[in-house]
């Protein structure tokens, strides 16, 4: 996983808990004193262990904890690759995008990461369809990303969320 999701959860855990807890779930995740860099990749696992240990430190549901850090990155990675985002577009135009776009430039400056495989499908103006396959299962991240998304664009949209064979499917509607 690409290190700037390790800062950026990082931050995300500053802000809602204090130093000395968080030093307390990297310390439970097994990662105390590891430094992440934003340009490198780091394994999957370790993401997935420092998340599991602030749910448990902070009585959290993992899902919920997932949607809000979604929501809580989504500024810097707009900020970050916002010139691979054209101008005259909004959410689902980036959404329809994301992976030719912004996975694309992730990959070209890191050729390790492994942002996840997305099939996007624009079904009609108003609604995309996003397949999600990855074993990652934090599809709650990116429902959190996509609402962002659409508060950054000043959009109001729906998200609906059902399973296909080996993943999930959300279906982001413009209201």
């Amino acid at each position: 996983m690409h290190g700037i999701i390790y800062l950026q959860l990082k931050k995300f855990l500053t802000t809602v808990t204090d130093t000395d807890k968080v030093k307390t779930i990297y310390q439970d995740a097994g990662v105390q004193g590891k430094f992440y860099d934003a340009t490198k990749h780091y394994p999957d696992e370790e993401l997935v262990s420092i998340l599991n240990s602030a749910c448990k430190h902070l009585n959290l549901d993992r899902e919920i904890a997932l949607n809000e850090f979604g929501k809580f990155m989504t500024p810097g990675l707009i900020t970050t690759y916002k010139g691979y985002i054209k101008p005259e577009w909004k959410c689902l135009d980036l959404l329809e995008n994301i992976e030719n776009t912004m996975h694309k430039a992730v990959r070209a400056s890191n050729p390790g990461a492994e942002p996840p495989r997305l099939v996007v499908t624009r079904v009609s103006p108003g609604e995309v369809r996003i397949d999600y396959t990855s074993p990652r299962k934090m599809i709650s991240l990116g429902e959190g990303i996509i609402a962002k998304i659409a508060e950054h664009f000043n959009e109001g949209i729906s998200i609906v969320k059902s399973t296909i064979p080996n993943g999930t499917r959300l279906t982001v509607k413009k209201q």
